[in-house]
């Protein structure tokens, strides 16, 4: 099996390339805008000064728009050399050690071989594939030239190449002996996409969520002393977590800014072409986030909000994972009495907002009632007094897309060491 036919990379590479296109667009209108703006400028505002804050914006946009398309054809060629490296061969699991200055060393296929790496990418993309609490990440490519790492799954692409000066790479080696990668045995090659959903007993299952910590990350001080309002008692659009999957937060923000923009343009006429520009384009956001929320945005809210407050309770044992596809928690459910040899029932993907605060533990699951638009139950839980809203539809064990979300949350196995 060749890396682009696993369908998690598959996905990963096209969005990827996706993001480039749009990155080329960007920059395409950004170039295009400045050369509206002088002309707008040349004829309606002949008058205006050429210090004013509409003058000064023609090289910001040129510059910037510029930046974008540049930035965003490196990023094409880069994906295009992604996908050569995918097509010629299968992803490998290594051990890996995270070091400053983003520098990644390897576990090498032979006992005592070190591979030391230098991610080619912005921090944000890096921090999608810093090695988890397991320490293992997939790689494909040539050790002595460019190659691909990504989390367990393939959901997440990031180009590497090999650390350049000898100096470095010693430096890079030692400190990666000093944390043990040396002395860490091998893990497992990645399974073989026939090989359906691997096995994932409660005890397995449980010791990797202890070991990651899934917690709630709440990003304000507030959040954390107000509570969040009960679904059955009050509408839908005043509870924080529906509000985030709506969307109706950021339509508000929209508006706000628009709001300021024409303020500003009315404030101060000699800067008012720039103001005007930017408020339109703001309110050109906010009408698609309108549009989002009344076609999909409140529907899904509506549904959730109704399933939280079903009338009947089922209770179950869950353990909380990070998904690798970029770090966000998932309900893995089990029978509510059983043993640690039990399978899963179900996953359900949360908001990172929505996290339990314990790894593991008992959680009520309401809903059933209605079906999402790809015919998937909508589903809610509740554990220690609060709703974990979800991200994603609940996924029933042995369905294709369970078996998806189960490879890639699996803990790593040591070689020739089979689940418990």
């Amino acid at each position: 099996m060749r890396a682009r036919e696993r369908a998690g990379t598959a996905e990963a590479l096209e969005r990827y390339r996706r993001n480039a296109v749009g990155w080329v667009w960007g920059g395409a209108a950004g170039l295009a805008a400045s050369v509206a703006l002088v002309l707008v400028l040349a004829t309606a505002f002949p008058e205006l000064p050429a210090d004013s804050l509409a003058s000064d914006a023609v090289p910001l946009l040129a510059v910037s728009g510029l930046t974008a398309l540049l930035f965003g054809l490196g990023t094409l060629r880069l994906a295009r050399r992604m996908r050569r490296v995918l097509d010629a061969g299968d992803w490998s699991a290594h051990a890996v050690v995270a070091l400053p200055k983003g520098v990644l060393v390897l576990a090498g296929p032979e006992p005592g071989v070190l591979l030391p790496r230098r991610v080619f990418a912005v921090r944000e993309r890096y921090a999608r594939v810093e090695p988890g609490p397991d320490g293992v990440l997939w790689w494909c490519g040539d050790p002595r030239g460019g190659g691909v790492i990504a989390p367990p799954g393939g959901g997440e692409l990031v180009w590497t190449r090999p650390v350049r000066g000898a100096g470095a790479r010693r430096r890079a080696i030692a400190g990666a002996e000093s944390r043990g990668l040396a002395e860490r045995p091998p893990v497992t090659d990645p399974p073989q996409r026939a090989a359906g959903a691997p096995a994932l007993p409660y005890a397995s299952l449980a010791e990797a969520a202890r070991r990651q910590a899934v917690t709630a990350r709440r990003t304000f001080p507030w959040q954390r002393r107000r509570p969040e309002a009960d679904v059955r008692t009050v509408p839908w659009w005043r509870v924080r977590g529906l509000r985030e999957i709506s969307g109706l937060g950021s339509i508000g923000v929209s508006l706000l800014g628009a709001a300021a923009m024409f303020a500003l343009a009315w404030r101060f006429p000699e800067d008012a072409p720039l103001a005007w520009v930017i408020g339109v384009f703001v309110g050109a956001g906010c009408a698609v986030n309108v549009f989002r929320l009344f076609t999909s945005g409140r529907p899904a809210a509506r549904l959730l909000a109704r399933a939280a407050a079903a009338p009947v309770a089922v209770p179950k044992r869950y353990v909380a994972l990070s998904d690798p596809y970029g770090g966000g928690p998932v309900l893995v459910v089990f029978p509510a009495h059983g043993g640690p040899g039990d399978l899963p029932e179900g996953a359900l993907p949360l908001l990172r907002s929505s996290a339990p605060g314990e790894p593991v533990g008992e959680v009520e699951l309401y809903g059933w009632l209605d079906l999402d638009v790809r015919g998937r139950p909508c589903v809610t839980a509740r554990t220690g007094g609060r709703v974990l809203w979800p991200a994603d539809a609940y996924l029933e064990a042995g369905t294709a897309e369970f078996a998806e979300v189960a490879e890639r949350i699996a803990p790593p196995q040591e070689a020739g060491v089979s689940p418990a």
